[in-house]
């Protein structure tokens, strides 16, 4: 027969006392026995301390997706700045005789040799209605003989039903395979005929990767080009709006009251401007004083002026007096809520300054948001510096961009639409990389998002 045990009514908080004899009766003999000295080292164990920077890339690591970004744009990185010191060709150097070279290709007597294999093959005993009469006239004629009415519509209706049928033929024959025919082979890499015969000399020859454009540049020596002055622009415009924003920021959120009012609307009214017009005003504005500068003298800022150009210095001139007013907000909330804790009441109390607390105790604080917000805003740089180069407003060339070498592909866009497609992607990809990666760094870098 089962024991019976009495318990306490539901909810009570007092113990069932055969609970706590039965924990008794099972406690070991030595459980009230002092612990040893190596029980006692053993019972806390000491953990190496990490830092805030540790965590976050430890956090950082085992997010995927922002690693696989990462490793993205460092490649794209080695592609822009290391890779125009391997090729031999510089982004604006004309190459005579390789021009609008494929990603392969046939040489010159090659394609001549296609094109006549079409015309042989596909124009052979095909004639229109007109031309098979004026021949049947012709022949008739010489035999003495003339062609009747009748005789014309026959041989009208048989010259439509010919080419009817040989039209379907016509159109099969492609350039491969009269090329498969005449057993040519394309030149890999975009080779041109001159440099497959100093190649065939024993000089060294670097490919045309990516082809060539019209004027023989290389593309692919353009397109890294491109990508490094994007990264460049994304890079500059993200520090302007770290120093201005932070600085304007934590201004405005330490002072509080009618300097923070003040401040706020100058912040409103900015937003409120579209950042197209300034940048086409300043181009139009600066142009005149810019040729003036260049023509000074031949320094390194008259140089420096020339390879930019006026479109490229307004963008600079319109992120440092427009693009910062986001991270500006962004700091000013984070230092109203810090500015009320303890260890700025203890700083001020031993006499601390306002600039000294600012640079001390509230920005290192807000470190997270700073590098978040001034990374997040590299990708969103180059995307307006690639669409401003794509409506001609970007560059001066013979600087180039990924944005300007689209717009220069739209015109061949049937016959070499890769010249699209390659700069295009890698737009793309570079975007896409460093918005997945700067989502990573916010959940690294946000402490309440600690696991």
């Amino acid at each position: 027969m089962a024991e019976n045990k009495k318990y306490n009514k539901f909810g009570s908080l007092q113990l069932n006392a055969d609970d706590i004899m039965k924990w008794n009766e099972e406690l070991p003999e030595n459980a009230f026995e002092p612990a040893s000295s190596e029980e006692k080292e053993n019972f806390i164990q000491d953990r190496k301390s990490v830092s805030y920077w540790k965590d976050a890339w430890r956090r950082l690591r085992k997010n995927t997706v922002a690693m696989v970004a990462l490793g993205i744009i460092i490649l794209l990185t080695i592609f822009a700045f290391v890779g125009p010191m391997i090729v031999p060709y510089t982004y604006k150097q004309q190459i005579r005789g390789s021009e609008a070279l494929g990603l392969s290709h046939y040489s010159l007597e090659d394609k001549q040799a296609i094109h006549a294999y079409i015309e042989e093959h596909t124009g052979t005993g095909v004639l229109s209605p007109d031309e098979a009469v004026e021949q049947a006239r012709a022949e008739a004629e010489a035999s003495g003989k003339k062609l009747s009415r009748v005789e014309e519509a026959r041989i009208r209706a048989q010259a439509s039903v010919n080419a009817d049928n040989t039209q379907a033929e016509e159109e099969t024959i492609t350039e491969s395979q009269a090329a498969k025919e005449l057993g040519l082979k394309k030149k890999p890499f975009g080779y041109s005929d001159k440099e497959l015969e100093r190649k065939a000399a024993g000089e060294k020859v670097f490919p045309h990767i990516f082809g060539t454009d019209d004027q023989g540049r290389d593309i692919m020596v353009r397109v890294m080009v491109g990508t490094r002055v994007s990264i460049t622009v994304g890079i500059c415009a993200a520090l302007l709006v770290l120093v201005i924003g932070a600085l304007y920021g934590s201004i405005s959120g330490y002072c509080g009251g009618v300097v923070d009012t003040v401040m706020q609307r100058i912040v409103e009214i900015i937003y409120s401007i579209p950042e197209m017009l300034i940048i086409l005003l300043l181009s139009a504005t600066l142009k005149p004083a810019l040729e003036q500068f260049q023509n000074s003298g031949n320094g390194i800022f008259q140089k420096l002026v020339t390879i930019l150009g006026p479109n490229l210095i307004s963008m600079f001139i319109a992120f440092g007096l427009l693009y910062w007013v986001t991270m500006s907000r962004i700091i000013r909330g984070q230092i109203l809520q810090l500015k009320q804790q303890e260890y700025v009441t203890a700083a001020r109390a031993l006499g601390a300054k306002g600039g000294r607390i600012i640079r001390r105790h509230l920005l290192p604080n807000c470190i997270g948001q700073i590098v978040t917000t001034t990374f997040l805003q590299i990708p969103s740089a180059i995307f307006l510096e690639s669409f401003l180069s794509f409506v001609g407003v970007g560059v001066s060339a013979p600087l180039t961009s990924l944005g300007s070498m689209c717009s220069e592909a739209l015109s061949g866009l049937n016959t070499y639409p890769y010249r699209l497609f390659i700069p295009a992607v890698i737009l793309s990809l570079m975007i896409l990389s460093l918005n997945l990666f700067g989502d990573g760094l916010r959940d690294a870098l946000d402490p309440r998002l600690k696991k």
